[in-house]
């Protein structure tokens, strides 16, 4: 087996031979792993034509005849090899008609460029939108590696934004060259030639680009190809190195590609000879990391709403920073995590920031930690407190798609509630906190109607409503061997299910912003209460009853009362009327 197919961990098989519809035999191994029959065995067409001639065949043989996520029965392996052994006939009969061969290469271009390219895509990456039409592009080469982009602005945001502010973002011209249909392999360009005739083949606009992109003799010319296959758009490249970097080609570094001519006047149509000439082209693979495929795969119709919203996260500790991280992935556009406190070492066991960061203050240090790995956002810190917010920097506020406040300070929230009262609230804003042991977490959601944030908080921030009783009336908290220091323990664990919930909520407000306040509120399952020595609340059990044993999310209304703040917006309101 191992002489057969080198390189694979086959430890048995068996051939069988297949008359087909063409009047030929054929020999079909069945080929298995020690892993079988966990592993399911694969098949091989031994009798084949040459690599790349027909799809689904690799070059050993072995067909390809499932999909990556496929699963098989590994208590029935004879019939698994069966079916598959069937699937395998019907296939090569499908080949063998033609009728699927064009069609099948096209559809899976990206696959078969990447057996014949030179280089894996693993140091090239997209950041374009691969769609119509065919236009200039620009590209940055790092230490081993290579990045595309719409436009220098673009690209150079990115790479600092990715890489630091030290980083030289000087880029070059290139070329992004949308193509109607897949290229088959046949049509997989060899020589610079060829590269030159696929462009002049698909109209002015890449033409025209492709103009532009040599006038700065770059080492490498890279040209960016796109088409749709099955899966949606996909994006392969083609770089056609400078004359003078190839040994076989007559023209030396001291014999430039403006020979003949003034520095700088060298005509295009030359240079354009002189480049796409005889020599090789390197094909090579490509990464996406374009928004839209980095959040979905192009496929999230929720993206392009979510990359354009903005966010202002006061508190960046153990809930914040969570939800702050949440809202990165999903892929909102710009966030800005205010928080003035250092990351202590308490913090760090439930804390998205570790030790390295102890010492630093969170939201600077936890903006510096988003940004690079999500580089096509904006992520910005204000390492202040909230009430200096409110006092210094009310035009980032009013921006905001969406507020998060997560300080759990009564004194910081009740004066940004005060503020939204006053302002109209426009725009809503997320309070959110746990209950002690994260039995419970809330996130209250203040709109335009219903209540505001005071209306069902006390003198001192006290909720009016609370999931979990503790024994004695406490509320859950404990205190360190210092005076005044007190806490509410909680686990990284039990705290992921309150930040997923506020995350949840928090994104409900950004694609869905809601017209009336309400409450989303988490809470955990009947065995961890017990444990903990605790029980429901009263007006818990009032609104849910004791039927259920697991974790619940549920939602209710924040309803309007006679607070101070709406007070306030009454009086205000009639003295403006008057």
């Amino acid at each position: 087996m191992a002489n057969c197919y080198p390189g694979r961990s086959y430890v048995a098989g068996w051939r069988i031979r297949v008359a087909f519809s063409d009047g030929n035999h054929r020999c079909i191994d069945v080929v298995a792993t020690s892993g079988f029959p966990s592993i399911p065995v694969r098949t091989a067409l031994v009798d084949r034509p040459p690599f790349m001639t027909w799809p689904h065949v690799e070059s050993d043989g072995i067909l390809c005849l499932l999909p990556n996520m496929a699963e098989c029965d590994p208590d029935d392996p004879f019939a698994v090899a069966e079916n598959l052994l069937h699937r395998s006939v019907r296939m090569v009969e499908e080949l063998i008609e033609g009728e699927i061969v064009e069609r099948d290469f096209q559809d899976e271009f990206l696959t078969y460029w990447a057996y014949k390219a030179h280089s894996d895509g693993s140091r090239f990456y997209s950041l374009l939108t691969p769609s119509s039409p065919s236009r200039p592009v620009r590209v940055w080469r790092g230490e081993g590696l290579e990045i595309v982009g719409e436009n220098k602005a673009e690209l150079t945001k990115w790479v600092r934004r990715r890489f630091g502010d030290h980083v030289d973002p000087k880029s070059e011209r290139a070329v992004f060259l949308w193509l109607e249909t897949p290229p088959l392999p046949a049509e997989y360009p060899c020589k610079a030639s060829d590269l030159r005739a696929m462009v002049d083949a698909n109209g002015q606009n890449a033409i025209e680009a492709l103009r532009q992109a040599v006038v700065g003799e770059p080492d490498y010319l890279v040209t960016v190809l796109s088409a749709t296959g099955r899966g949606g758009a996909g994006l392969i490249a083609a770089s056609v190195p400078h004359p003078k970097l190839v040994r076989s080609h007559p023209r030396s570094a001291t014999e430039p590609l403006s020979k003949g001519y003034r520095p700088g006047r060298t005509p295009t149509a030359v240079l354009l000879n002189r480049y796409f000439g005889a020599g090789p082209v390197v094909r090579r693979s490509v990464q996406r990391a374009d928004a839209n495929w980095v959040h979905g795969r192009g496929r999230d119709p929720r993206t392009a709403q979510l990359l354009d919203s903005t966010v202002v996260l006061a508190g960046c500790g153990s809930v914040g920073a969570p939800v702050a991280c949440a809202l990165a992935q999903a892929g909102t556009g710009k966030i800005v995590l205010v928080d003035h406190d250092d990351l202590s070492w308490p913090n760090v066991g439930r804390h998205p920031l570790g030790a390295s960061a102890v010492g630093r203050k969170k939201a600077r240090a936890l903006a510096e930690r988003l940004q690079p790995d999500f580089p096509h956002l904006r992520i910005e810190s204000r390492t202040v407190h909230l009430q200096q917010l409110l006092e210094n920097d009310l035009e980032l506020l009013e921006a905001a798609d969406l507020i998060v406040a997560a300080t759990g300070s009564w004194g910081a929230e009740s004066a940004l509630n005060r503020w939204h009262v006053k302002q109209g609230r426009h725009n809503p804003i997320v309070y959110c906190w746990t209950e002690s042991q994260a039995c419970a977490g809330h996130g209250v959601v203040i709109a335009a109607e219903g209540g505001c944030f005071q209306c069902n908080i006390g003198k001192t921030g006290s909720p009016s409503f609370r999931v979990v009783d503790w024994p004695d009336g406490g509320d859950g908290t404990q205190e360190e061997p210092a005076c005044g220091a007190h806490y509410h323990p909680y686990g990284p664990v039990e705290l992921k299910y309150v930040t997923a919930m506020i995350s949840d909520v928090a994104l409900d407000c950004l694609l869905s912003p809601p017209t009336s306040s309400f409450s989303r509120i988490f809470a955990a399952s009947q065995r961890r209460i017990n444990d903990l020595g605790a029980g429901w609340s009263e007006e818990w059990l009032a609104e849910n009853g004791k039927e259920f044993s697991g974790v619940r999310t549920v939602d209710r209304p924040w309803l309007r009362t006679d607070c101070p703040a709406c007070r306030n917006e009454t009086v205000e309101k009639i003295a403006i009327g008057g």
